[in-house]
């Protein structure tokens, strides 16, 4: 009878192992499939994806007894765009670096470049970051971050000539929020903040030499003040895909509204890039940036009442840039 008692909770428990073996590989296998399920896109299997394109162009004209007049020039522009992407179950966290820099060198027909001065054509430092946790799909929270400037001085024309209107930190920007991201696909992202803050910097003592007007603002910076401090709403959209195998489009649009200064003056940023791959060595890349911003001065002409000539009248104004690149291009 003692037995038969301990017989049948032993039958049950040998049967009930195998169960409870299944059920628990079961359960590992769903988690594991989740946290697998976000990095599908990663063609190493790890939870980041990094990338980028680097680009070097050079330009040269050598020009002998030429009639028509020119001048001989050497130049070259070299560029990069990288990103580094992290797909968490949950999270998402992407980062972007844009370098830029260029410039060029002119002489006569016959003359060295010896006594020529080197001409700034292009100069950018911008750093991006976004993290995002899902709320529910395709909404997350997101806090986004960017720093843009440039390497080196840059003058309105010949240095020896004209004086340095710009430099490192002067000006720079520092952006910082937090709101949400419409995320629908892997292609389009739209980033809505109700708070940002903006630091605009002007570091450099020399650009404000001449100006004498307590309330004058350079790059937004007030006489006196390194930085100016800006409290706003702030939208970013970015759209990027694939065209074809070796053709791909990015482009991007900024916008910001200073609640705490005139906050109908919109502060405009939208950027364009095409990559085209001809082959593992050769590529071309056009890249196009349009800025408007308020408390930025263009130069402009005005003609002037009393004597009928154009006079310099610099004020707010559309910025466009555009860069187009061909020759050696290196997918990272």
């Amino acid at each position: 009878m003692i037995r038969r008692k301990l017989t049948l909770p032993l039958a049950a428990l040998l049967l009930s192992a195998p169960l409870a073996a299944q059920e628990d590989k079961a359960q590992r296998d769903v988690a594991a499939t989740a946290m697998t399920t976000r990095a599908a896109a990663d063609t190493t299997g790890k939870l980041w994806t990094k990338g980028g394109v680097a680009n070097i162009n050079l330009t040269q004209v050598s020009l002998t007894n030429w009639a028509a007049g020119g001048f001989n020039s050497i130049g070259g522009v070299a560029m990069f765009n990288g990103f580094a992407n992290r797909h968490g179950l949950k999270t998402e966290w992407e980062n972007s670096m844009v370098l830029a820099f260029g410039g060029q060198m002119l002489a006569a027909q016959g003359d060295s470049y010896d006594n020529s001065e080197p001409l700034k054509t292009e100069d950018r430092i911008e750093l991006n970051t976004k993290w995002g946790r899902e709320l529910k799909k395709p909404w997350y929270l997101a806090a986004l971050g960017q720093f843009r400037t440039q390497f080196t001085e840059g003058f309105s024309g010949p240095p020896s000539v004209n004086r340095r209107i710009s430099n490192f930190l002067a000006p720079g920007y520092l952006i910082a929020g937090v709101g949400v991201d419409y995320r629908p696909n892997d292609h389009f992202s739209a980033f809505i903040s109700p708070a940002t803050m903006k630091l605009t910097i002007v570091n450099d003592d020399y650009l404000w030499q001449g100006i004498t007007d307590p309330e004058a603002r350079l790059y937004g910076v007030k006489n006196g003040s390194t930085t100016e401090f800006e409290l706003g709403g702030y939208i970013r959209l970015q759209y990027q895909t694939e065209i074809s195998k070796n053709f791909t489009f990015l482009t991007r649009g900024d916008l910001f509204s200073n609640y705490l200064r005139n906050p109908q003056n919109m502060d405009v940023t939208w950027e364009t890039l095409w990559t085209l791959k001809v082959n593992k060595w050769f590529g071309a890349t056009l890249n196009t940036l349009l800025l408007y911003d308020h408390d930025i001065d263009v130069p402009k002409l005005k003609t002037d009442e009393a004597t009928g000539l154009k006079v310099p009248a610099p004020g707010p104004g559309t910025q466009f840039k555009e860069v187009l690149g061909i020759g050696l291009t290196f997918t990272l």
